[in-house]
C-alpha cells in the first residue's frame, strides 16, 4: 500500500469539493449571463466561508505589516502588466466591475485561503494547505483563461497561499487578489 503524504480529511476533501463545485456551477451559469453567474458563485462562496473563523494564534503579522505585504504583492503581480500597451477599456465601464472584481477576489481569498488552506493545513501541514490551495485557486479559473492561464494561476495562487502563512491573515491576499484583478483591467 501506497502512503500518501497528506492524511485525506473528510473536512479538507469537502470544502475543495465546494468551491470547485461552485466554480462549475458558474461555468454552467455563464450561458445566461455574467451577472447571474457570478452572483451565484458569489453566494457560494459567502456559504463556503460562512463558518470559518480565523484561528487567533495564526495572526502572526499587525494589520498595517499585513497591508502593506499585500500592497506590496499586488505590485508584484501587477508590475509584468503594466509595461504593455493600455486595455483602452473606459473609466467608467471600471467602477462597477471593479467593484465587483474586488468582491469576488476577496471572497475568494476567504474560501480558498482562508477556510480550504486551512483544512489543508490541518490535514498535512502548511506546504500541503499552500500548494492544495493554489491547485484549486488555478482549477476555478480554468473555464474563464482557458489551460494555458493554469500554470501562472497556480503560481498566484502559491504566492497567495505564502502570503496566508507568512502573515497568518488572509486580509493581505486579498488585497493582492483586488490590486492584481484591477491591474489586469486595465493592461490586459
Amino acid at each position: 500500500m501506497i502512503a500518501l503524504p497528506v492524511q485525506l480529511r473528510a473536512p479538507a476533501v469537502r470544502v475543495s469539493a465546494l468551491v470547485l463545485g461552485a466554480a462549475l456551477l458558474r461555468a454552467a451559469l455563464q450561458p445566461f449571463g455574467d451577472g447571474l453567474s457570478t452572483a451565484v458563485f458569489a453566494l457560494c462562496l459567502v456559504g463556503i466561508a460562512w463558518n470559518w473563523q480565523q484561528v487567533k494564534a495564526f495572526d502572526r503579522w499587525g494589520i498595517g505589516s499585513s497591508l502593506i505585504a499585500g500592497l506590496c504583492l499586488g505590485a508584484v503581480l501587477t508590475a509584468p502588466l503594466v509595461g504593455g500597451a493600455l486595455s483602452g477599456r473606459p473609466l467608467q465601464d471600471f467602477w462597477q466591475w471593479g467593484a465587483i472584481a474586488a468582491l469576488i477576489a476577496s471572497l475568494e481569498e476567504i474560501a480558498i485561503r482562508g477556510r480550504l488552506q486551512q483544512e489543508w493545513t490541518q490535514a498535512g501541514g502548511p506546504l500541503a494547505g499552500i500548494v492544495l490551495g493554489a491547485v484549486v485557486f488555478a482549477l476555478i479559473h480554468l473555464p474563464h483563461y482557458g489551460a494555458g492561464a493554469m500554470p501562472l494561476d497556480f503560481a498566484v495562487g502559491v504566492a497567495l497561499g505564502g502570503l496566508r502563512v507568512l502573515t497568518g491573515r488572509v486580509m493581505p491576499g486579498a488585497v493582492a487578489h483586488v490590486i492584481a484583478d484591477w491591474g489586469a483591467w486595465f493592461w490586459a
